[in-house]
């Protein structure tokens, strides 16, 4: 049996570090996930995802960065999820039999590209996410990622949140509506199912709700207000959730400012100046940030954490 209330809570993907030549730098990355699991509040920690360049990964660095930070985490007593990315049912099975063998202790699945090709119905969704269930025993963690051709509907996120291992969902539309929607299903419904807000524009509001938590990549930087704000929204003090959010709202105007692809440059960029990682390299085919924008970057963290 799941024990959903794990998956309560502040949860960052974290970054990936790197070095001067782009391999992975496991120092900065243990230094980096050990810096974030000793922050009261945060209750673990997700590996590969967007912010984590998961994407631009290889299959054995992957499995190199899920053991770094499981240790990690299992050290600290926290949670940490794995992210993968399959592109087929058969694929995804296989990586969640691996996974099983390493300090994992619940895997997010981003859907995969077929879910985008024309209009896709509920069914094949949801057999997706049956096949999976049926097929592993680890946690599964859902998750809606903020491309609306990508989108799981309300009533199809129900559906899959009845199945007995889908332990959490990060909520990352940015769509008020269907998150409202969503919510009010699953309540009606009676489902254990965790929602995780992935959505820093209303992420206070995200908790008054009915989620139970945050996922959002923000959390890399200023991890402490994020804790504070994440703890002010399962209290149920939802004004102090949202003055919080007001507080951080000019720092994920300055992190995911266009082009959004280089907001991992900027988390890095913060990262290294605050001594947490040794590099702010991130790969191609991301650009990075020139020298006169990481200025503007440091210097407008820096007045923010000051008045904070």
């Amino acid at each position: 049996m799941n024990s959903y209330s794990r998956f309560e809570g502040l949860f960052i993907p974290t970054v990936t570090p790197f070095d001067t030549k782009l391999a992975l730098d496991h120092k900065s990355l243990e230094r980096l996930c050990n810096y974030q699991l000793g922050i009261d509040g945060v209750s673990g920690l997700v590996s590969c995802a967007r912010i984590g360049e998961g994407t631009v990964l290889s299959v054995d660095e992957k499995y190199e960065v899920y053991e770094v930070m499981g240790k990690a985490a299992r050290a600290a007593g926290k949670v940490h999820i794995a992210t993968i990315a399959p592109q087929s049912t058969a694929e995804a099975i296989r990586m969640l039999d691996r996974l099983a063998t390493l300090p994992v202790d619940a895997v997010m699945v981003f859907p995969p590209l077929l879910f985008c090709w024309g209009k896709v119905g509920g069914d094949l969704k949801f057999r997706f996410w049956e096949d999976l269930s049926r097929a592993s025993r680890l946690p599964l963690v859902l998750f809606q990622i903020p491309v609306p051709n990508y989108w799981y509907d309300a009533e199809t996120i129900n559906r899959i949140a009845a199945l007995p291992n889908i332990v959490a969902y990060k909520e990352a539309s940015f769509s008020l509506e269907l998150y409202t929607e969503t919510c009010r299903l699953l309540k009606a419904s009676g489902r254990s199912m965790r929602v995780l807000t992935g959505n820093d524009r209303f992420v206070g509001k995200s908790y008054e709700l009915g989620g139970v938590g945050a996922l959002i990549g923000m959390a890399n930087l200023a991890v402490d207000r994020w804790a504070a704000l994440d703890k002010a929204g399962r209290s149920g003090d939802y004004e102090g959730a949202i003055a919080i959010q007001n507080e951080l709202h000019e720092l994920s105007h300055i992190v995911f400012a266009e082009p959004i692809v280089e907001a991992v440059s900027r988390i890095k960029a913060i990262l290294v100046d605050e001594g947490h990682i040794a590099h702010a390299g991130t790969r191609p085919p991301q650009m990075g940030i020139d020298n006169a924008e990481r200025e503007r970057v440091l210097r407008s963290y820096r007045e923010l954490r000051a008045t904070a």
